[in-house]
C-alpha cells in the first residue's frame, strides 16, 4: 500500500469518504460530512500512528483541506509518492 493509499484509507475510515471526494473543493474541515473537531482529532491520531510521526499544534490547526493534509505529511518527512 502506498502512503497516499494509507492517507485515503484513514479518510475513508473516519469520514466515510469516497475517491471522488479527494479534492479541496469537496473535502474541507467543517464543510465535509462528518469532518468536525472530534473526527479531526481521530484523523490526526490515525495519521500519527500510521506514519509514526507527531503533529504539532500548528499542523493540527492548519490541516483543513485534503491537499493540506498531504502537504503537512510531506513536511513531516512522509514521501507521498512512495
Amino acid at each position: 500500500m502506498t502512503n497516499l493509499e494509507r492517507y485515503h484509507k484513514i479518510l475513508k475510515t473516519n469520514l466515510g469518504a469516497v475517491e471522488a471526494d479527494f479534492n479541496d473543493e469537496v473535502m474541507r474541515y467543517n464543510h465535509y460530512k462528518k469532518w468536525e473537531s472530534v473526527r479531526h482529532m481521530d484523523i490526526i491520531a490515525d495519521l500519527e500512528e500510521a506514519f509514526d510521526l507527531s503533529f504539532d499544534v500548528l499542523d493540527i490547526t492548519s490541516f483543513n483541506t485534503y491537499s493540506k493534509g498531504i502537504e503537512i505529511l510531506e513536511k513531516l518527512g512522509v514521501d507521498m509518492q512512495a
